[in-house]
């Protein structure tokens, strides 16, 4: 993976050779440096998307860590944010999740289906429309998390504040990171879109969404902002 992620950046990003370089080694620097301090108990890069989610949630939040992405100008955080879009890009779930792990990812996804009220409650929230692009076909609807679901507690995952309605599209796009909103409801997204995909997708920077905003549903919008959105 650790190589993997270097051919990735040089063919999907604009990223320097000397710039994909140092996040290549960023990366390698805090699995290793939070590996050390027992933050994680295996290297990032033998992590699936479900365990490098959860494992990128305790990092953020480990005071070491804070200390060095301030001093480093944010490249630690970046460079975990890249890697986690690289992940979700190309490493399928389940891929070297130990048994365990996968029978509660299975529980988990089982209970996360069943959870219909909270699909409901986000249909009936945004009028059955996704707030992006006002599409209003429920089966183009997806009831995203703001929170990843792997790193919400159970209040979390049913909280309807934790949620958009969302296309299929937008809600990938918001799910690895490459677009998210700030608190007046401005769509921000990610360089790593491109100009081309922009266009096709018909968004921009200056369309402005009706999050129906509460201050639970804002704080989970900047920690999407902090943690998973990639500039």
């Amino acid at each position: 993976m650790f190589n993997k992620f270097s051919q990735w950046m040089a063919e999907n990003t604009t990223l320097s050779d000397s710039s994909i370089y140092k996040y290549k080694r960023a990366v390698n620097t805090i699995s290793n440096d939070m590996m050390e301090l027992k933050v994680i108990y295996k290297s990032l890069f033998d992590m699936n998307k479900f365990e490098l989610d959860i494992a990128i949630n305790m990092i953020f939040q480990n005071p070491q860590f804070v200390a060095k992405n301030e001093k480093g100008k944010r490249m630690y955080s970046n460079s975990l944010k890249q890697y986690r879009y690289f992940v979700a890009d190309f490493v399928e779930e389940v891929d070297g999740m130990d048994e365990n792990l996968f029978t509660e990812k299975m529980s988990l996804t089982k209970l996360r289906i069943g959870q219909s009220a909270y699909r409901n409650g986000l249909m009936e929230k945004y009028n059955g429309e996704c707030v992006v692009s006002g599409i209003n076909h429920s089966k183009l609807l997806i009831a995203s998390h703001i929170k990843p679901w792997s790193v919400c507690e159970n209040s979390e995952r049913i909280d309807i504040e934790n949620g958009l309605l969302l296309s299929a599209n937008m809600d990938k796009l918001f799910d690895c990171g490459l677009i998210t909103f700030k608190s007046t409801g401005q769509l921000i997204i990610s360089s790593f879109v491109g100009i081309e995909n922009i266009d096709r997708l018909h968004i921009s920077n200056n369309i402005y969404v009706d999050l129906k905003s509460s201050k639970q549903l804002l704080n989970y919008l900047e920690y999407h902002r902090d943690v998973l959105f990639i500039t």
